[in-house]
Formats: structure tokens, C-alpha cells, sequence
């Protein structure tokens, strides 16, 4: 149209392209929109708080208090590395069976009962209802799988993880890192790919949740493994710093009996560091017995006996 000299064509395109968008947009459509957007941010936006002195974190601090006696406490991410094809899964599958029903775990280690969330990456449904319906799992447990869109679990999904928890579960499952962690611009050999567990821990922490989460060993450099150290956990050290327990599961190079497997504290800040167990795995069954300790350790059950009779002779 004709250029009119010293009229502002600017604010009057803004003003027209505002009624237009009113007309085209309606206002509870555009909050919808804003709505979608905020629950699909999967990064929490987090204001920083003032300074906590010691005296105030120790004020505010909990005795340990355990999902799974000795094994696994509240506010804590557990990481269980083992070899390929030693019973990482059904081993976690029994933990997660002791705390939805409140038994024990490995017939020994009393659970808290909690609701469980398990993500399963690693296994298919198929796979997963065959190995539950073997173990005799008929208890409620919640499953998710990478076809229902947990292909992935990268830092910025911990938010949508944290939404989908909040409130409903005491512990969660998380089998592999190997697979839930993949994809990521950062390789396992950086230290930045350890960065959504680090988030897991910090989330564990706040919610009181117990997070337990698979991982393998590496393969021994020559000949049979003899000893499991941090050093032998797969991927960088970042991951064994990430977790606040650290527990492995492996065969030891003398079989005792058929079937045994090593249950040992690798990291512990509540759990005991370097504490042993000698477990039998079913092959058929896909369940675990605790057959002794190592190391002439006394078992959960015998301490327990042990301080009941030492209460007893004092009073």
C-alpha cells in the first residue's frame, strides 16, 4: 500500500499479528500447550538454597534406615555389577519380590515392604513374565519396558523418572546401565556419562527411595578373574564414584559347590565394605540361595541370635 511518511509500521504489524494469533489460537489451547511443555521438561529447574552448616546437616541427619537389611538402605543408589549371564536380573528380580512383599531376601535379609518400580531394558515382556512366572513372582510388582519408552535413561530424563515415581514407590529398578545409558554424545570411557547417575543418587536421596541399578565387569585381562575391586566395575571410575553402594555378583576361580557365586560389598557407606557371601544360583529356577559367609563371617540371622543372647546375659 501507499508508504505514508513518518508512520510507524512497525508497532502497527505487531498489533495486527497479535489479533491474528488470538483469533487462530485460543487462550486455553496456548496454556495447554505451556502445560504440555512444563511436564515434559525432564530437568528440574531447582533454586539454589542458602548454605547448610554441620551442625544443621547433623541436626537434620537419620539413623540408617534399611529397605533391605544390610543390603540395601533408604536414600541410596545401589549399583550390582556382575559378569554377563551370572543372574544380574533374576538376583535383582528376587530383591525387588522381597520388598513388595515384605519378606526376605535370599530367605535371610529382612525387606521393608515398599511398592517397587521395576524398568526393565535389558529383557522383552516376553522374556520378563517367562522368568517371573519360573522364579514363582505372582506379587505386585510394576514393570516398565524400553517398547513402553524407556529405551533410555539420560540425564535429562531423571526429572520424568522423578515425575513418574513421586509418591508411589519405595524402590526402583533400573537393568542395565549398559543399555539404558546408551546412546548418550558422551562414551562410557568419559567421565560425563556417569552424570545421570550421580542425578539417580540425588533423587534416591531426596524421595527416600532405594535405587538399584545393573552394571557388568569387565572382562579379566588374562585368565580366570581371582579378586573383584572397583577397578573391575565397566566403564569409567565415575560410575563406581556415582553409587553409594556398590555390590558385585561373579563365580569365584574355586567352585565349592555347583553353582557358587560371590555376593560381595565392593563400596559401602551404609552397607559393610568387603562383607562376602556364598550364594548357589538355580539354573532352572532362576533363585538364589545364601548358602555361608566368607571369611567365617556370621550370617544377618546368627548376629542377631548373637546380640539377643549378649542382651540376655547382661540383664
Amino acid at each position: 500500500h501507499k508508504q505514508v511518511k513518518g508512520y510507524d509500521y512497525r508497532t502497527d504489524l505487531k498489533v495486527a499479528l497479535k489479533k491474528k494469533d488470538k483469533q487462530s489460537t485460543p487462550l486455553h489451547h496456548v496454556q495447554k500447550v505451556k502445560k504440555e511443555i512444563k511436564r515434559t521438561t525432564s530437568t528440574p529447574v531447582y533454586h539454589v538454597q542458602k548454605p547448610r552448616s554441620v551442625k544443621e546437616l547433623l541436626q537434620k541427619r537419620e539413623p540408617t534406615k534399611w529397605i533391605i537389611d544390610q543390603v540395601g538402605a533408604k536414600g541410596n543408589l545401589l549399583l550390582l555389577a556382575g559378569e554377563s549371564g551370572c543372574g544380574k536380573t533374576s538376583l535383582m528380580y528376587s530383591m525387588a519380590s522381597a520388598i513388595s512383599t515384605g519378606g526376605k531376601f535370599l530367605d535371610t535379609f529382612q525387606a521393608i515392604k515398599k511398592r517397587v518400580l521395576f524398568i526393565q531394558a535389558d529383557e522383552s515382556k516376553n522374556n520378563c513374565s517367562n522368568k517371573c512366572h519360573t522364579m514363582g513372582i505372582s506379587n505386585d510388582i510394576d514393570f516398565a519396558f524400553a517398547e513402553d519408552g524407556w529405551e533410555h535413561l539420560h540425564l535429562e530424563d531423571v526429572g520424568r523418572l522423578e515425575d513418574q515415581v513421586e509418591g508411589r514407590y519405595g524402590g526402583i529398578f533400573l537393568d542395565s546401565i549398559t543399555t539404558l545409558l546408551a546412546g548418550q554424545k558422551h562414551s562410557n570411557k568419559d567421565s560425563e556419562y556417569a552424570m545421570p547417575l550421580y542425578a539417580l543418587n540425588n533423587l534416591a536421596s531426596r524421595k527416600g527411595l532405594l535405587i538399584v541399578m545393573s552394571s557388568h565387569l569387565k572382562k579379566p585381562e588374562k585368565g580366570e578373574r581371582t579378586r573383584v575391586t572397583k577397578h573391575c566395575v565397566s566403564g569409567t571410575g565415575a560410575v563406581y564414584s556415582s553409587a553409594s553402594d556398590v555390590w558385585s555378583i561373579h563365580k569365584p576361580p574355586r567352585q565349592e559347590f555347583e553353582d557358587h557365586f560371590l555376593f560381595t560389598c565392593l563400596k559401602g557407606r551404609d552397607c559393610e565394605e568387603d562383607s562376602s557371601y556364598n550364594l548357589q544360583g538355580d539354573q532352572e529356577s532362576y533363585n538364589w540361595y545364601l548358602k555361608s559367609t566368607s571369611d567365617g563371617q556370621m550370617t544377618p540371622y546368627e548376629e542377631r541370635l548373637c546380640s539377643t543372647q549378649v542382651f540376655e546375659l547382661f540383664y
